[in-house]
């Protein structure tokens, strides 16, 4: 699922929305947006995992200026993962909603 992110006026805070837009049409469109990526960790438990994506150009210091709310429980996204590229920036996961 992809879900296009908004910004505050003031602050670094993204609140996700829910979409149906194809992952084609987000990058076209969306300034930033989360795409989720579900995989198994080391203990093979299903989790969930958000990729943060971005229309323009980011270097590593300017991606890691924003907190982002969960889709889901609206808590706060922690990252986990490294900057792919300039526009497929870190990996997230939601501590809250992959509790035990």
């Amino acid at each position: 699922m992809i879900y296009p992110l908004r910004g505050q006026a003031k602050g670094n805070l993204l609140t996700p929305s829910n979409s149906y837009y194809s992952e084609e049409y987000a990058r076209r469109m969306c300034n930033l947006y989360l795409s989720d990526e579900v995989a198994k960790d080391e203990e093979g438990k299903v989790r969930k995992f958000y990729r943060l994506h971005a229309k323009h150009d980011h270097t590593q210091e300017m991606a890691l200026v924003y907190d982002i709310k969960c889709p889901t429980c609206n808590g706060r996204l922690k990252q986990i993962g490294r900057q792919i590229s300039l526009n497929e920036l870190g990996l997230y996961t939601c501590t809250a909603c992959n509790r035990e």
